[in-house]
């Protein structure tokens, strides 16, 4: 027995949504989605995220192109109670930004206390919403590469519920390393993966 051929889908209408309710909201929200594959099947889900409009969050690998360093966190994430590294990363808040790349600039100043450098969107053109996050969540991301980015004397403010720990001049190969430790939170790796494949076609690494 063969598996059907699957065509793949980053446009986000694979199956026919049927209806969607959502059952609660605070900082997350919470949907009962069903849903029709091509071949009948009507499934429920349970699917979550944050509900506003895409893309819903941005990422930022950094990159210091003359010690070949990267300026990474060590973050509380909340869900599994486990302090990780993650690059910088925030919400994408239509009431406060006027672009992804804006919203990317000020989280670059909140968390890694950065400004300036030499911005590249990594987004591929095919998914203008975004990166989906995960397989059962709604959340989608801009991915950004920031080269030589600078100290910022007067960095904007950190949240409240933020409990950061900034690690600069990072190497590389540390990093990766932290990677295959699985100490680095996945959005994270993608954003790295993307900005590290970016630079070595581009001769930085």
């Amino acid at each position: 027995m063969t598996d059907k051929e699957i065509k793949l889908n980053v446009q986000g209408n694979a199956a026919t949504v049927i209806s969607e309710t959502k059952l609660h909201k605070r900082f997350i929200t919470v949907w009962n989605r069903k849903t029709r594959y091509d071949d009948g099947r009507e499934i429920e889900w349970d699917v979550v995220g944050h509900d506003v409009p895409y893309p819903t969050f941005v990422t930022v690998f950094t990159f210091n192109s003359k010690k070949k360093t990267t300026c990474i966190l060590k973050e509380y994430a909340q869900g599994t109670n486990e302090i990780k590294y993650t690059c910088v990363a925030g919400s994408y808040d239509r009431r406060k930004h006027n672009s992804a790349l804006e919203s990317a600039e000020h989280e670059l100043s909140e968390e890694a206390r950065l400004k300036n450098g030499k911005w590249i969107n990594l987004l591929p053109e095919d998914q203008p919403d975004g990166i989906s996050e995960l397989k059962w969540g709604v959340n989608r991301f801009v991915p950004y590469l920031v080269i030589d980015p600078e100290e910022d004397p007067e960095p904007l403010a950190r949240d409240n519920e933020e409990y950061i720990e900034v690690l600069n001049d990072v190497p590389v190969n540390d990093f990766k390393r932290f990677i295959t430790l699985g100490q680095v939170m996945l959005p994270s790796v993608q954003t790295a993966w993307m900005a590290l494949d970016y630079l070595s076609q581009h001769n930085y690494i």
